[in-house]
């Protein structure tokens, strides 16, 4: 049942792929009749004798396409799902092993079934009479704020900084993984190599690092700041410099060079 529930979806993706593909070549250009010429010139074998081979074709052709920005199936994270080489194996052995709960492997099957009760979800069964966010709904209360326009709870919406409740977790989780990754590379890369990360160790305030490392005479803490889009006393940063700059920033502090 789970398998051809997937397969369904999988093909759903593909025909929304060939018609996405249909507006955009075969309606518009001559790109498109080349294309169906050429398949229809292989007969029976052809991928338009069979839907799914030609929703692959128009898909892939689609993700080349320089002026196509939307997804080229249903949405990016079906062609996440469907592309060969995106950790597909290791979501499929994820939801099979015995050490993850059930409920997470719920979750899970939920998200990439597009069937996970958020607000868009609960809204189109009939069960919420609205689709907009209520954790934002409920931030924007609380801040005396009115709530005529406020974007919908999908997915993607309230796993991302774009959600008001959600926003200093989601803003931690993706520091916390980017300290990781500093700390990682920190860690197991060569010895011989020339560049040194700064402040993958620890949280420090922007000017306090910046006046440890003497970054500030190459570049001024207050343009960092700035460029960051917040107070130099709020920001945190992590700065990758070469060993020899470093270097070269202490002669000029002990021969007292500006």
């Amino acid at each position: 049942m789970l398998r051809g529930g997937a397969e369904f979806q999988r093909q759903k993706a593909l025909n929304r792929a060939a018609n996405n593909w249909n507006k955009a070549f075969l309606c518009s250009t001559d790109i498109g009749l080349h294309r169906i010429g050429q398949a229809a010139s292989t007969g029976a074998q052809s991928d338009l004798m069979d839907s799914t081979r030609w929703g692959w074709s128009c898909m892939f052709q689609l993700q080349e396409a320089d002026n196509w920005e939307n997804p080229a199936a249903t949405t990016w994270a079906a062609e996440f799902l469907l592309r060969d080489g995106e950790s597909r194996e290791f979501l499929g052995s994820w939801i099979n092993s015995s050490a993850v709960q059930k409920a997470k492997k719920k979750q899970a099957k939920q998200v990439i079934t597009c069937s996970f009760p958020c607000g868009k979800w609960s809204h189109m069964i009939g069960a919420r009479a609205s689709p907009e966010c209520e954790l934002c709904k409920r931030e924007t209360n609380m801040d005396l704020k009115p709530t005529d326009v406020l974007q919908t709870e999908t997915v993607a919406h309230i796993q991302s900084a774009g959600c008001k409740a959600q926003k200093k977790s989601v803003i931690g989780a993706h520091n916390r993984c980017w300290k990781y990754l500093i700390g990682a590379i920190s860690n197991r890369g060569e010895a011989t190599r020339n560049l040194e990360f700064i402040g993958g160790d620890d949280d420090k305030q922007l000017e306090k690092r910046w006046a440890e490392t003497k970054i500030g005479s190459i570049l001024p803490c207050d343009e960092i700041a700035d460029e960051a889009g917040g107070d130099a006393h709020e920001s945190n940063i992590f700065c990758a410099c070469t060993q020899k700059t470093l270097r070269d920033l202490g002669k000029d502090e002990r021969s007292g060079d500006p």
